[in-house]
């Protein structure tokens, strides 16, 4: 069981009240759901007969990372933007509450998907390469999105993926400084930001999820159909980054996913081929990723807890691989 010092625990009135007052229905029953580490999450059922999730901020006095203040409202936007611009099965969102009146800290109310997690499911290998293909394919398509400024909505947009890329790495060092530990490979990480300035200012803006790992979708065994939930760490910045997560996963070059890249180009309205670019783009995102889990850690879990110690040994692995090629 992960124990986490982020999630919020919401009270049985405090989310009864929450109901009652968007007019949605009276809770006859609710239940915690899901495996995230960071927010709190829970199926409601209400006298109307319909079921709803309901997930929840980390309350305001837990210790989050700059880029994780508002980011509720960020899940918000990418929830809107791929029901806007795409096709893609995701849930609704029928009431976002960041009042802070009845539960204590950002929320919303959304439509609860059908489907298991994939360890779940009793899935066999074909369904398997299947829903990798259909995970690609929602690439391609949220890849379409295109804006100007680079970055986390939450935290301000700049002009370009280097100017991004170096505060969003600045912001996790100061954040690891802050908490009173150093990071020398983040230190370096936002060296070779500065190394590989001109690649990164040639990047195209476009959505990108950086957290498509299996957790975040659920599988429908009728329709054999995925639905994409938890788009909550998106950002505005270099597509190369969604790849990380494909086997053989993040601790592996972006030249051992060349089948993927052949997947994603099928289709892609922008083809992405492996060059020594790309590859250096890629490894810039795992360093990014690497950072993340290295100064999560701190403000998550107690030392002694298994995530923790996978964070750490994450990291470590993940900045010596990138560095390697960079």
């Amino acid at each position: 069981m992960i124990i986490s010092k982020t999630k919020y625990n919401a009270t049985e009135a405090e989310i009864k009240e929450l109901f009652s007052f968007h007019k949605i229905g009276n809770v006859i029953d609710i239940t915690a759901l899901g495996a995230g580490e960071f927010n709190s999450a829970y199926k409601v059922i209400c006298d109307n007969g319909n079921s709803y999730a309901l997930k929840i901020a980390p309350p305001e006095s837990a210790k989050v990372l700059t880029y994780e203040n508002n980011m509720m409202k960020s899940e918000v936007f990418w929830y809107l933007q791929m029901h806007e611009k795409t096709d893609i099965l995701c849930p609704k969102v029928y009431v976002s509450d960041f009042s802070k009146q009845i539960i204590k800290s950002n929320c919303f109310i959304m439509e609860l998907m059908e489907g298991k997690l994939i360890w779940e499911a009793g899935i066999t290998e074909k369904d398997y390469e299947d829903i990798q293909k259909q995970k690609i394919s929602m690439l391609t398509k949220i890849h379409r999105i295109s804006n100007d400024g680079f970055g986390y909505i939450q935290t301000g947009l700049e002009p370009s993926w280097y100017e991004a890329l170096k505060k969003m790495a600045l912001n996790l060092v100061n954040d690891c400084k802050a908490l009173g530990y150093d990071t020398p490979d983040g230190e370096k990480f936002v060296s070779l930001i500065d190394k590989h300035e001109k690649i990164l200012r040639a990047v195209p803006c476009r959505m990108v999820n950086f957290d498509f790992w299996d957790s975040n979708i659920l599988y429908n065994t009728a329709t054999k159909k995925i639905c994409w939930i938890d788009p909550e760490r998106g950002f505005w910045g270099d597509p190369v980054a969604d790849f990380i997560t494909f086997v053989p996963g993040q601790k592996a070059p972006l030249s051992t996913k060349k089948y993927v890249l052949d997947a994603y180009n099928e289709t892609a309205q922008e083809k992405i081929f492996l060059t020594e670019e790309t590859e250096i783009r890629y490894e810039l995102a795992v360093c990014y990723l690497a950072l993340i889990e290295e100064v999560e850690k701190y403000v998550r879990y107690e030392p002694d807890n298994p995530t923790y110690i996978r964070n750490a040994t994450d990291s470590k692995e993940m900045f010596e691989m990138a560095f390697k090629l960079l």
